[in-house]
């Protein structure tokens, strides 16, 4: 596995971006093929739909590569969390999801939701989201549905994109 630290005291920044879905969608995809596509044999048209082009997406970086992406639907749905295999276990979909969750909140949102892979459920509950209902099939996969309530915070300046500070990774 690749380790986007460079050694156990520093770590290089995770960045994450709203981006627009135009001029970043080849980053998007590839992202996305590699894992829901190349990795979990996701068919390909299954993975783009109408909700891409009136989605925000979001990207994360680290040392200029996009590294991992989200989206939130206007419905307040988060959908299509992927982090490419040698940067995972390192904070980057913690980055994504703290990303889209303040789109969320500064898009007036009451509540987020998600479709759960159930090996996940432990990743998203480490986030305040609690499951519902039963396990579901979508694309062959079996997840859950999973839901987290938003509370509403002052408005403030832009968040930082630098995602060191919020884990802890370096003092403010």
């Amino acid at each position: 596995m690749v380790s986007i630290f460079h050694s156990s005291k520093t770590r290089p920044s995770i960045t994450t971006e709203a981006v627009d879905y135009v001029t970043q969608k080849h980053l998007i995809h590839s992202i996305r093929t590699a894992v829901f596509v190349d990795e979990q044999n996701i068919p390909a048209d299954f993975e783009i739909d109408h909700d891409d082009p009136i989605s925000q997406h979001v990207l994360a970086f680290c040392q200029g590569e996009a590294i991992g992406t989200g989206r939130l639907t206007a419905a307040g749905k988060i959908g299509r969390v992927s982090v490419l295999r040698p940067f995972r276990r390192q904070g980057v979909g913690l980055c994504v999801m703290h990303r889209l969750v303040t789109l969320a909140k500064r898009g007036h949102h009451s509540e987020v939701v998600l479709s759960a892979q159930c090996h996940a459920i432990p990743f998203y509950e480490k986030l305040g989201f609690q499951p519902e209902g039963s396990v579901f099939s979508e694309a062959g996969i079996a997840h859950i549905k999973m839901r987290k309530q938003l509370r509403r915070t002052a408005p403030a300046a832009a968040p930082r994109n630098d995602c060191r500070r919020y884990f802890g990774w370096q003092k403010a």
